[in-house]
């Protein structure tokens, strides 16, 4: 992963900023039972120290890698294609384009 080569000299520094889930009560907000919400949050709108976050709530690199690719389910393309790029993940792999996909056929048809 290239673009995140500081995280090992980063681990357990950050937090991710509620300016990001500025919607939510972030003194009852389960991180773990809205992931999607925060991953999605992240990918879209987050800055480096947002992701070294995530990855430390979601199992290092790797773990956030996995649920990125199996759960985000709503991104524009733009986002989809940086996600892909900065987590080393073929976009017909993921979740999010399998869905978009789907949608398309049923206009379609």
């Amino acid at each position: 992963m290239r673009f995140f080569g500081k995280y090992r000299f980063e681990k357990n520094r950050h937090h991710i900023n509620p300016a990001l889930l500025w919607e939510y009560d972030l003194e009852t907000f389960d991180f773990q039972a809205s992931r999607r919400i925060v991953a999605e949050r992240v990918i879209q709108i987050g800055r480096l120290s947002d992701w070294f976050a995530a990855f430390d709530l979601y199992g290092g690199i790797s773990g956030f890698r996995k649920m990125a690719k199996m759960e985000v389910e709503d991104l524009d393309d733009r986002n989809l294609d940086f996600m892909c790029l900065a987590l080393n993940l073929k976009k017909e792999n993921t979740r999010c384009y399998k869905s978009k996909q789907l949608h398309l056929q049923r206009l379609t048809s």
